[in-house]
């Protein structure tokens, strides 16, 4: 199985997960999210910035391509258990997301994406004994297009007329 992820870092101990919280789990929980496709994974790492300010882009990011080899124990949070609420409901994607990590039953679970429908991410417990099947096959350093930054500057322009000259 493939999987995306942008990162600074090329490693899967999910130390991220030990400092912050995420949508999907709380903070002092090792996990390591992964997107299906390089797509998403950029669009994912995009809303987590501050969108408004084209300085605050790096002027590069490493995409990431996770293989994960053999039988893959995964879950997924299908439509039927989710609330309708869940993309501004934190408290409940939090939970369940955690309550996920704490079982340890399976490497991979499988979420929706809140901001792409029909798109998936799934969390990776580094925990979990199958994280070993999991490797970091490529690690590529990309420059970000400069129709992003653009774009960002568009945005933060529409925000605050007073910026533009």
């Amino acid at each position: 199985m493939e999987f995306w992820r942008i990162s600074n870092y090329a490693d899967l101990r999910g130390i991220g997960g030990l400092r912050a919280p995420g949508r999907w789990h709380h903070r002092g929980q090792p996990v390591v999210y992964l997107a299906e496709n390089p797509a998403l994974a950029l669009l994912e790492t995009m809303v987590h910035h501050e969108f408004g300010s084209p300085q605050a882009l790096p002027d590069n990011y490493q995409l990431l391509r996770v293989e994960i080899t053999g039988d893959v124990a995964m879950a997924e949070l299908t439509a039927n258990v989710i609330p309708d609420d869940w993309r501004e409901n934190a408290d409940w994607t939090q939970a369940a997301g955690s309550e996920w990590l704490a079982g340890g039953q399976e490497l991979l679970l499988k979420v929706p994406s809140a901001i792409l429908p029909r798109s998936y991410n799934y969390l990776f417990n580094p925990l979990h004994p199958g994280a070993a099947s999991a490797t970091i096959a490529e690690a590529l350093r990309v420059p970000y297009d400069p129709r992003i930054r653009a774009m960002s500057m568009a945005v933060r322009n529409r925000a605050n007329p007073s910026t533009c000259s």
